[in-house]
């Protein structure tokens, strides 16, 4: 039996990827731990409470670091599994100053959260990576830019590429046209209006700004987009909605727990971020059938080639669903030129499904040693 702890930022981090992997080293015999801010209760696991703060240099943090490497010194872990840029960092540097040499430090990297482009933000992110890299006994990535990074820099003693942690389908099962069709009367929908949707947390990485001005610039009368998640710009995004004009043409939705409907009722995903991992946003409304428009960054990319190689739509390469990031003029001509899907058939390739990558990674992740 060996002793694992795994970390991350927030709570919910583990409840959305982690559960399956937990499930699976439970079952093997192995005593799984956790530590976050927040809280998660899960049969058979012993959550620590870490007050990670969203500034990596902050004195609070710190203090959690000394937190983590005591914890670490008491509990003997025999593998500690980081994951997300913040508590990636800290945990890594914990590890180090716990100096537990038999523990091993294993890193999922689900977005390095800049490009290498030798800007400051690149340099600063990258001074913080190479601190730990001789500690990282395995770094996963999930794009191909974080791949290129991570063997440009070293960034760990292995480098794995994984196709993310697996989109679980049993969540998006079909729904009947009706309740689809009660869906979009609600939403101010006919039969004839196009649905842009957009889920995500609203923070300055998402840029839901980019996606209100555009829809400003749309001479088509056809279309509303609709926000789902909340976060703290979702009020100064309805503002910004007002003073353009477009609130009539927006719906703000807050969380929203009924997301395979929402996929199912809207027709094409915008999805404007600045950085990402392999996003479950993108993933979730390929597998319910909708069409795609996303900023062209890493991640993003990834996904966009990919429906390519599934079930690319007539007439539309990879290309032609990506626009530069922060270009609202871009992505508003994208927008006068969606049309609704042609079907709702799958365009996810089932690579990213759980029921395949969970095999590949519990052997990537050195799980099943």
């Amino acid at each position: 039996m060996k002793k694992i702890l795994m970390l991350a930022s927030e709570a919910s981090h583990f409840r959305n990827f982690h559960i399956p992997y937990i499930k699976y080293l439970q079952h093997k015999g192995d005593k799984v731990f956790t530590a976050s801010n927040g809280s998660f209760d899960m049969d058979g696991v012993s959550h620590f409470y870490m007050p990670f703060k969203k500034k990596l240099i902050s004195f609070g943090n710190i203090k959690v670091i000394f937190k983590l490497a005591g914890l670490m010194r008491k509990g003997k872990f025999d593998i500690v599994y980081t994951n997300s840029t913040l508590a990636g960092f800290m945990g890594r540097m914990a590890v180090i100053l716990s100096r537990q040499r038999y523990t091993k430090a294993y890193h999922i990297c689900h977005g390095y959260l800049f490009n290498d482009d030798g800007g400051k933000k690149a340099k600063i992110y990258l001074f913080f990576e190479k601190l730990v890299r001789k500690r990282t006994d395995l770094l996963v990535v999930m794009n191909n830019d974080d791949l290129e990074i991570a063997k440009k820099y070293s960034l760990g003693k292995q480098i794995s590429f994984v196709n993310g942690m697996g989109l679980n389908t049993e969540m998006f099962p079909p729904v009947a046209d009706e309740k689809i069709n009660d869906m979009r009367k609600s939403l101010d929908a006919d039969e004839n209006t196009l649905l842009f949707l957009c889920a995500a947390e609203f923070s300055p990485r998402k840029d839901q700004y980019t996606i209100i001005k555009a829809l400003s610039l749309l001479k088509r009368s056809d279309c509303r987009v609709i926000f789902a998640g909340d976060g703290q710009l979702l009020e100064e995004c309805r503002v910004l909605a007002k003073q353009l004009g477009v609130d009539n043409k927006t719906a703000f939705l807050g969380y929203f727990d009924n997301m395979n409907l929402l996929y199912r009722s809207c027709d094409c995903l915008i999805s404007a971020g600045q950085f990402e991992g392999l996003p479950f946003n993108v993933m979730e409304a390929l597998y319910c059938g909708e069409n795609i428009i996303l900023s062209d960054v890493k991640g993003n990319r990834d996904l966009s080639f990919s429906v390519e190689s599934v079930s690319g739509t007539p007439g539309q390469s990879p290309a032609d669903r990506l626009f530069p990031h922060g270009d609202f003029k871009a992505l508003s001509e994208l927008m006068e030129k969606a049309e609704k899907p042609l079907s709702r058939n799958c365009r996810l390739s089932d690579k990213y499904f759980l029921k395949k990558v969970l095999d590949e990674n519990v052997k990537l992740f050195h799980m099943d040693d």
